[in-house]
């Protein structure tokens, strides 16, 4: 599971333009003002890409948090 939290975590980085250290399981949308829908729907593009999978239209709406993501990520990963 640490490559794909590294993974992960490189890409909210790069589409946040946050550095890694700022990246916990608590981080919100709401609260995050870099994290809008744009930025949500490039997250979204990128870990289908590096990933190989895709999300259903319900769980990119479901995704809050950086917790969120590695739950649905790890679900769909079977980790």
């Amino acid at each position: 599971m640490t490559d794909i939290n590294d993974r992960l975590s490189d890409i909210l980085s790069a589409v946040l333009n946050i550095d890694k250290d700022q990246i916990t399981d608590d981080l919100r949308r709401k609260d995050f003002e870099a994290w809008d829908s744009m930025a949500h729907l490039m997250i979204i593009s990128e870990i289908e890409n590096v990933f190989e999978m895709f999300f259903e239209d319900e769980e990119v709406v479901d995704i809050w948090t950086v917790g969120d993501l590695k739950r649905i990520l790890s679900q769909k990963l079977g980790n």
